[in-house]
C-alpha cells in the first residue's frame, strides 16, 4: 500500500494529500483530497479477493512475505456488492417453504389454544396421584380435544374425579371441565368448559394430504411445562396399529418424530401453516423420534359421531382383510396356479366363525374386487364405503379359484368397543 501512495503523491508536488485506506476482505479504497490551488481527487479500487492466502506481490512488492518475512495474510471474503445490494431486505420465503419464522408462527397460531389438563386419580375411593395431559380449545363453546387415556381409565371416569377435569389456559385461566364424551378405541375424548369471556381456538386443517417428510409441530404441557414445542417431520402417513403389535380392530396413525413426553398426550400436532392435523397420544419408550398422532381426518369423523350418535359406531364383518399388489399376487400364484387373475383386489385370508361374513358365504381365499357396486383395490377403500352402516345389506363381489365370480350380500354388525 505504501508503494500505492508513494505514486499517488508524486502526481502533484505542491498538494497536501490526506489518505484514508480501507481494507476489508482484500479490498482497498484510496481517497486523495487537493489543496485550495487545485480542485481534483482520484480514486484506485481493488477488487476483492475470494478466500484464499493472500500474496501480494503483484500488487504491492514492499509486502511480499519473502521481502520482509511476513506471514502470509489469510481472508475470508465475499463477492463485492453495491450498497443497493447490502441494504435490500433478505427475501422471504416462497409459499409452502420453510423460513427463519414457520415454525414460530405455527406455533404462535395455535399455542393460545392449547391447554393443560389435570385429573386425579383414584383407587377405592382415594386420591393416589394425578393423570396429566394437554388438550386443545377446537370451538369457542369450549370443546377441548384431547386423548381419552388422560381423562379416563379402561373402566369408566376415574373414581375420584367423576369425570371432572382441571383446565389450565396459556395464559393462566384455569377452569372446571367435563368429560363429554371418549372412545377408548381411538383414544380420542372431548372435554368441555363453560367460560363467559371468549376463548382462543384452533383451527383444524386436513391429513389427507400430509407426505412423509412434511414439516409438522407437536404442541403440549410435557410434565405440566406449559406450551412447549417440538418440531419433526412425518415419518410414515399411514402406521398400522398391527404394525405396533396392538390388537383390535384396524387403526391408522401418523408417524413422526417430534419429541413426545408424559404431558404431551393430547395435545396437537401442527402443520407449517399453524392447522392442526393430528393429536398426539403416544410414543415408543424403547426408542427416540418415534411418536405417534391420530390423523385429524379420523379425528373429525370419530367428532361426528359423538353428535349424532353420542359414541363411535363401527360396523364388523368378521374378515381379516389383506391389501393386493403386483408381487403379491405373483408370490401366492406360484404357490397356487389357480389362484384369480387379479391386478388389485383386497385378499381374505380368514373369516371368523360366527361372524357376519360366514353367514354371509366368504371363504378364506377370497379376493374381493366390488364392494357396494364400486371397485376397491385397498381396505382403506373398504371401510370409507362401508362407513356406518350397521344393520344394512352390502353386495360384495369377490374373486375365487379359476376365476369365478361370486356375489354376497353381508350384514354388517356393531362391532364390541372391546375389540
Amino acid at each position: 500500500m505504501r508503494h500505492l501512495l508513494r505514486k499517488c503523491s508524486l502526481i502533484k508536488d505542491n498538494s497536501f494529500i490526506r489518505v484514508v485506506a480501507l481494507a476489508a476482505a482484500g479490498s482497498g479504497v484510496a481517497y486523495e483530497l487537493g489543496n485550495n490551488n487545485y480542485d481534483w481527487s482520484s480514486r484506485v479500487s481493488i477488487r476483492a479477493l475470494q478466500h484464499h492466502t493472500l500474496f501480494p506481490n503483484s500488487l504491492f512488492p514492499s509486502l511480499a512475505p519473502s521481502g520482509y518475512g511476513n506471514p502470509p495474510l489469510s481472508f475470508s471474503s465475499f463477492s463485492s456488492a453495491s450498497a443497493a445490494d447490502v441494504n435490500k431486505e433478505s427475501p422471504k420465503p416462497c409459499c409452502g417453504c420453510l423460513g427463519r419464522e414457520t415454525i414460530a408462527n405455527a406455533a404462535a397460531k395455535v399455542g393460545p389454544a392449547v391447554v393443560n389438563l389435570s385429573v386425579p386419580k383414584g383407587f377405592h375411593g382415594m386420591t393416589v396421584g394425578k393423570s396429566i395431559g394437554s388438550g386443545t380449545i377446537i370451538d369457542g363453546d369450549g370443546t377441548i380435544l384431547t386423548c381419552a387415556h388422560v381423562v379416563v381409565d379402561f373402566q369408566g371416569f376415574t373414581s375420584s374425579s367423576k369425570g371432572k377435569v382441571d383446565v389450565t389456559l396459556q395464559d393462566g385461566r384455569s377452569f372446571e371441565g367435563t368429560v363429554v364424551n371418549a372412545d377408548l378405541h381411538s383414544d380420542i375424548a372431548i372435554v368441555k368448559i363453560n367460560s363467559k369471556t371468549p376463548l382462543p381456538t384452533a383451527k383444524l386443517g386436513s391429513s389427507s394430504s400430509l407426505r412423509p417428510g412434511h414439516w409438522v409441530v407437536a404442541v403440549g404441557c410435557p410434565l405440566s411445562l406449559q406450551n412447549t414445542i417440538t418440531t419433526g417431520i412425518v415419518s410414515c402417513v399411514d402406521r398400522k396399529s398391527s404394525d405396533l403389535g396392538l390388537g383390535g380392530m384396524r387403526r391408522e396413525y401418523l408417524q413422526t418424530d417430534c419429541a413426545i413426553n408424559v404431558g404431551n398426550s393430547g395435545g396437537p400436532l401442527v402443520n407449517i401453516d399453524g392447522e392442526v392435523i393430528g393429536v398426539n397420544i403416544m410414543k415408543v419408550l424403547a426408542a427416540d423420534g418415534l411418536s405417534f398422532s391420530v390423523p385429524i381426518d379420523s379425528v373429525i369423523k370419530i367428532i361426528e359421531h359423538f353428535k349424532t350418535k353420542g359414541r363411535v359406531v363401527r360396523p364388523w364383518l368378521g374378515l381379516k382383510m389383506l391389501d393386493l399388489n403386483d408381487m403379491i399376487v405373483a408370490q401366492l400364484k406360484e404357490k397356487d396356479v389357480l389362484f384369480p387373475d387379479v391386478t388389485k383386489g383386497v385378499l381374505v385370508p380368514m373369516v371368523s366363525p360366527g361372524s357376519p361374513a360366514e353367514r354371509a358365504g366368504f371363504h378364506p381365499g377370497d379376493v374381493v374386487v366390488e364392494f357396494e357396486g364400486k371397485p376397491v383395490g385397498s381396505i382403506k377403500e373398504v371401510i370409507e364405503i362401508m362407513g356406518d352402516k350397521v344393520g344394512k345389506p352390502i353386495k360384495v363381489v369377490v374373486k375365487r379359484a379359476k376365476n369365478t365370480l361370486v356375489t354376497l350380500t353381508v350384514i354388517p354388525e356393531e362391532a364390541n368397543p372391546d375389540m
